[in-house]
């Protein structure tokens, strides 16, 4: 034991003596340990963490590639389908194959030839997804056909898959397209009339006949009529063109019954554009709710038992009116 005296210099002398063996003590433990000495410990990282499960079984993509890739496919099947010179064939399995596509595809061009006209250009306006899952999608594009001196609008739900190649056509209807509303006598209802004159309510064609033709119910018409008070809106899909089920699943949409519609640009801007913290996404998505609509999907979450948000909808907004409701 060493025997430090009480003075001044022997409480200096043992500060010296602790000092020396602190860093004899660091300098054996560094070369044991291998590692360089460091001057500081690097303040650690907070933990990442994970975002909630979507309570759906829907499958989500990472972002908006995927999406533009799919309706880029659907698209150019219904613009290269949809259009065709004098002379040639209007079969649609001729017409599909001289597109280039394999003729079982003729299945799906059956709203984008049942005209007879010598030639046709065939433009797209509008294409909204209808619903998605890992391999397999529906796409409802809204176009525009010039048939020679006249114009008409058409509505087609294009089917797609994903293989190892990436997203294709498919001309499998899985799941099936129910049966649709029929169409009524007399015209539109009163309301429907009304929706039909407001100058800012833009119908795509099929959804416009849908409304002529009684096949939209009164419930959601006045959902839309209350939303063009103080706003401009465009009408992509009633109950014509949409896949008729909630995609994947087999159960029978809303659409097919004439109890929704779904809404591609607010104001002059398309949905899929308008920034997700503009105040204008929730403020119609809750007047949707507030004047009767009981489905009311759009790009962003609300909350409330009426509101929903997914993938699929980040290209439009969902009106509907559930069963007795």
């Amino acid at each position: 034991m060493i025997q430090v005296p009480s003075t001044g210099m022997g409480r200096g002398l043992l500060a010296v003596l602790l000092i020396a063996g602190c860093l004899l003590a660091f300098v054996v433990g560094v070369r044991g340990s291998g590692q360089a000495p460091t001057t500081a410990a690097a303040p650690s990282a907070p933990p990442a963490t994970t975002a909630p499960a979507t309570p759906d079984t829907g499958w989500r993509p990472s972002g908006q590639e995927e999406q533009a890739e799919i309706k880029q496919v659907a698209s150019g099947f219904v613009e290269r389908v949809g259009s065709w010179s004098a002379g040639e064939s209007r079969d649609p399995a001729a017409r599909v194959v001289a597109a280039g596509y394999p003729a079982d595809l003729a299945v799906l061009a059956g709203p984008l030839l049942d005209v007879d006209t010598p030639a046709a250009v065939t433009t797209v306006r509008y294409p909204q997804l209808g619903g998605l899952t890992e391999r397999s999608a529906s796409v409802i594009v809204a176009a525009r056909q010039q048939l020679g001196t006249t114009t008409r609008e058409v509505t087609v739900d294009i089917r797609a898959v994903r293989d190892d190649a990436g997203w294709r056509v498919s001309g499998s209807i899985d799941p099936a397209r129910p049966d649709v509303v029929p169409a009524r006598p007399d015209g539109p209802t009163p309301v429907g009339q009304a929706v039909l004159d407001t100058p800012g309510v833009e119908l795509h064609g099929p959804a416009r006949r849908d409304i002529e033709e009684r096949r939209v119910s009164d419930g959601i018409l006045t959902v839309v009529a209350a939303l063009a008070d103080s706003y401009e809106l465009e009408i992509q899909v009633a109950v014509t063109g949409h896949p008729g089920t909630v995609f994947p699943r087999s159960r029978v949409s809303n659409h097919a019954v004439g109890r929704a519609v779904d809404i591609r640009a607010i104001d002059g801007r398309p949905v899929v554009d308008i920034p997700r913290d503009d105040p204008v996404l929730a403020e119609v998505m809750a007047v949707a709710a507030r004047t009767g609509a009981t489905e009311v999907g759009g790009p962003i979450a609300i909350p409330g038992p009426a509101f929903f948000t997914d993938q699929v909808h980040q290209d439009h907004l969902h009106l509907g009116i559930s069963a007795g409701r």
